[in-house]
């Protein structure tokens, strides 16, 4: 290999590596610095909702505009302390490169003179026993034995290259103490019985690392000052400008920025004016040391002979640094990064003061002559460079007294941070517990430490302790995942007043904090302070989406009015509470929710199907079923299986499939007892809108069987119409409700003949009584609007007995007058589509109620659409089939009259008698005859 071709392996592998490595580490350590905050100290937004009452549909009867209510869901966005995670490939793969980077080093090492060669080794074995080895259990607990193995691979050929072969190259000994590096330490990791011996070393070579990088840190102390010297002194060569004045300034600027900086630090100053944090200062005195290293290595004696070892050893020092620099941020470490801030400003302080002494000390007299002093500058007359660090050493001893000693602190708990993340990664929480409790009781300002301790705590269920451990963090070092961490647990102990007074405590900490501040609106909101709530959440910028989703949903919850500009949103938990708002007010909505662009939250799901379904559909009715049903097989929760069942009946009365919603409702009662008087009272107001009052207050009566507070003044009348008197005054008398107001009872205890009792007398039992009984009570009625609204049931529940002549004199009340309902084509397109088979088109509102994509059958009620439905099916079992079903519901004579034609027919006679018998029970044996007749097949 030729000279040219060995120099330039070596630039790239000496310097190449470690500086690709320390502008990589650097780049990490900016990115999560300034661009992530803390971490491994993530706060979520959790979900939860509430639920409020809306009204899915409404119908009238008579004078009474009667809502079909169900429940929509507010979600709110609560933000929660997660545990940390760790990253265990993380930490085995920075531990792959400091390996590397150690190897480079010891290879340098072998390159120096005899007596720092001897140093080195010497360092190398003080390095070594820091780095955990004997925790590797090899031959027995803590034995030295890997410490000796590791000490005699790297020795052996660092010896025997210094001794015996000192001509060889810097990448021949790489190769060589690289070589021995991976045996010795194979061998070890293959002896080791330690859980994860690679995450072990990873985790415990990094305290040793960290007092390398001090020493670079250190190193660099004056590179700002020498280096800005440097550059002044050779731009002024041959001009000769007074530049110790430039110096000077400089100097004392930077001296007051670091010394201002470490203040800062150590809060014994409340500056008016920011401070640079120190790792951006490092970066700038790293930077500016690589290039006053040049001139040292050239003007004082150095351990090596070669400048290319002096540049790598520092490029190794500074990728060190960066790296290990970056893992404290990332694992957010703070002893450890505070560690690296006091030493790099001790360093700076110190040895920049010095430096400038040293500099004025000596050149003072021709610093402005324009001479290249630059190239003298390490080489001094007087006060030699070697005293100058000597004198630095001595302020750096009074810096770190003035600070209590408080590195010697850091450096502990630094180490016990670093195996308890050790044991942590490996699944072994008590024993990470321990050492992080240990960690911060050594040194406070240890936020992650206690955060993970009381994690853990409530991970092995004790919540107390947990709390106990975040009161403590709270007394001595308060920070915001903590308190938000100590509100939750408080509030899931159902002390609510504790969880305010410590976000309100926390606010004095940490003034307008968003997380703080949406946490404390929602527990105001609990406690019934909605104004505050409210208050606090009006103060974001309306760009914050949760805390606007939350405002949203809290002015919906305490009925408050919403800005129009805040619905213009796009964000989909405030378009889930917007949907909820629509819902309230009963308007139609043009929100259109994609399911499955949503956040992956079982919570939220929910709450987009229920709000988007009570307000309109998007999908094919057939596509939501099977997406409802997909979801309900899903689940294991049996209260997110309730509410995606409710989704479901919400979707089935949507589209007026009035059989399935009540075979839902009724299955709803029977899988969720506790809840059954809901489903009891929604169903009982749908047989109510289609007029079956018997049905009706038998459910009622269920309901108010269980002591049930749902039942409104109307429901008492539905009760009192539909046979179920009894109940309707006893349940009166103890809840002390009040019938409708046209109820009006004498002291006999009977009705009063109002307009609205009378109309409700003849819906009673409407579904058993023929359509010439039904025209007769009509035309009894002398109030004209509650003729238009019972001939309007009539054409839509008995348009199917109606004669022509009849079906005119219910076009007259539909169609004209002042309170006509209908169109005069509409109304005929309804009966040439029903009753005379012919095409038409309908207008939205009839295409709304007949829904002709849909099968005629799905509602018995509309009995009409069901017949014409009956005339076009050709399969006697599947007609007797849908007679059967429609039955169970429906007590339309001509309905009962066709199931017993047709179950004859089919050879199932005894069915058809059976259901003759019945209707003697609401029909007299005359009428019942006549029926037949007319109506024989």
């Amino acid at each position: 290999m030729s000279v040219a071709h060995s120099r330039k392996l070596e630039n790239i592998i000496f310097k190449g590596l470690p500086g690709a490595i320390a502008v990589l580490g650097g780049l990490f350590l900016l990115l999560y610095h300034f661009v992530l905050d803390s971490p491994s100290m993530p706060i979520l937004a959790g979900f939860f909702t509430e639920q409020i009452s809306v009204p899915l549909d409404f119908f009238r009867l008579g004078t009474d505009i009667i809502s079909i209510e169900v429940e929509n869901f507010l979600v709110f966005q609560t933000f929660e302390s997660i545990i940390q995670e760790l990253n265990s490939s993380y930490s085995i793969f920075l531990g792959s490169v400091y390996f590397i980077l150690i190897a480079l080093g010891i290879s340098l090492i072998s390159s120096f003179k005899k007596m720092y060669f001897i140093g080195g080794a010497a360092f190398v074995i003080f390095f070594l026993t820091f780095t955990g080895l004997n925790g590797l259990n090899i031959g027995g607990v803590s034995t030295n034995y890997p410490l000796i193995g590791m000490i005699v691979a790297l020795l052996i050929p660092m010896s025997y290259i210094s001794f015996f072969k000192p001509d060889w190259g810097l990448v021949t000994r790489f190769t060589l103490i690289f070589i021995c590096q991976i045996i010795g330490f194979g061998i070890l990791m293959m002896l080791t019985s330690v859980e994860a011996p690679l995450l072990y070393i990873s985790e415990q070579i990094t305290l040793p690392i960290a007092g390398v990088c001090s020493l670079f840190l250190l190193h660099i102390g004056h590179s700002i000052v020498s280096g800005s010297s440097i550059f002044l002194l050779k731009i002024n060569q041959g001009a000769g400008l007074k530049i110790s004045w430039h110096i000077t300034v400089i100097s004392i600027l930077y001296f007051a920025l670091v010394l201002f900086t470490l203040l800062d630090l150590m809060g014994e100053v409340n500056l008016p004016f920011p401070t640079l944090p120190p790792l951006i200062l490092m970066f700038a005195a790293g930077t500016a040391g690589y290039f006053v290293l040049a001139h040292k290595i050239n003007q004082t004696e150095q351990a090596f002979d070669s400048p290319t070892v002096g540049k790598s050893l520092y490029l190794i020092g500074f990728a060190l640094t960066t790296l290990t620099w970056g893992k404290a941020v990332y694992t957010y470490n703070q002893p450890l990064i505070e560690f690296f801030n006091h030493i790099f400003l001790y360093g700076q302080i110190a040895l920049s003061l010095l430096f400038f002494a040293y500099l004025m000390t000596n050149f003072s007299s021709i610093i402005n002559n324009g001479t290249a002093l630059d190239q003298v500058i390490f080489k001094p007359r007087f006060f030699a460079y070697f005293h100058m660090r000597i004198g630095a050493i001595m302020s750096l001893v009074i810096l770190v007294i003035f600070a209590d000693a408080i590195i010697a602190t850091q450096l502990n708990s630094t180490s016990l941070n670093l195996s308890a993340d050790y044991y942590f990664q490996t699944g072994r929480p008590q024993h990470a517990r321990i050492l992080y409790e240990n960690s911060w009781a050594q040194y406070l300002k240890n936020d992650r430490a206690k955060n993970t301790a009381a994690h853990l705590y409530l991970l092995d269920k004790q919540p107390s302790a947990a709390i106990r451990q975040l009161e403590e963090s709270f007394d001595y070092a308060p920070n915001v995942p903590n308190i938000l961490l100590l509100s939750s647990r408080l509030h899931q102990a159902n002390r609510v007043l504790e969880a305010i007074f410590y976000l309100e405590k926390g606010l004095e900490y940490f003034p307008n904090n968003p997380y703080l501040k949406n946490n404390l609106a929602l527990l105001y909101s609990k406690t019934n302070k909605g104004s505050d709530a409210i208050r606090l959440l009006y103060d974001f910028e309306k760009s914050q989406e949760v805390a606007l989703s939350n405002l949203i949903g809290l002015s919906i919850k305490h009925q408050v009015s919403i800005e129009e500009d805040v619905k213009k949103t796009t964000y989909p938990i405030t378009q889930i509470n917007l949907l909820a708002f629509e819902n309230k007010n009963g308007n139609l909505s043009e929100i259109k929710l994609a399911f499955d662009q949503l956040p992956k939250s079982d919570f939220v799901q929910s709450s987009a199907i229920r709000n988007q379904w009570t307000n309109q559909s998007i999908n094919h009715y057939e596509a939501d079923l099977q997406l409802i049903d997909s979801l309900i097989n899903q689940t294991s929760s049996v209260g997110l299986e309730r509410n995606y069942r409710d989704s479901k009946i919400i979707r089935t009365l949507q589209e007026n499939q009035i059989n399935e919603a009540l075979k839902y409702l009724s299955g709803a009662v029977f899988n969720f007892p506790n809840q059954s008087d809901t489903y009891q009272i929604i169903a009982a107001e749908v047989l109510a809108s289609q007029l079956d009052f018997e049905k009706a207050a038998k459910e009622l009566a269920l309901a108010a069987a269980v002591q049930s507070t749902r039942i409104k003044p109307i429901h008492l009348a539905i009760l009192y119409f539909g046979g179920r008197a009894d109940i309707a005054f006893a349940y009166q008398n103890k809840f002390d409700i009040d019938f409708p107001s046209w109820m009006i009872f004498n002291e006999a205890g009977n009705l009063a003949k109002t307009p609205q009792a009378e109309f409700f007398s003849i819906l009673t039992d409407f579904h058993g009584k023929t359509a010439d009984s039904l025209l007769d009570q009509m035309a009894a009625l002398e109030h004209h609007n509650l003729k238009v609204d019972l001939a309007y049931f009539i054409l839509i529940h008995k348009g199917h007995w109606l004669s022509d002549k009849q079906l005119a004199i219910i076009n007259a009340y539909l169609t004209e007058g002042q309170n006509a309902i209908w169109t005069k084509e509409d109304f005929q397109s309804y009966v040439d589509f029903l009753f005379n088979n012919k095409k038409t088109e309908f207008s939205s509102g009839l295409t709304n109620l007949i829904k002709p994509e849909f099968s005629p059958f799905r509602n018995a009620y509309f009995t009409p659409l069901l017949w014409k439905g009956l005339r076009e099916e050709s399969d006697p079992m599947l007609k007797y089939e849908i007679l059967q079903e429609a039955i169970q519901y429906n007590k339309d004579p001509k309905l009962w009259l066709a199931f017993v034609n047709q179950s004859r027919e089919i050879g199932l006679g005894n069915y058809g008698t059976r259901a003759l018998e019945e209707m003697e029970k609401w029909i007299t044996k005359e009428d019942l005859e006549k029926l037949m007749l007319e109506n024989q097949e």
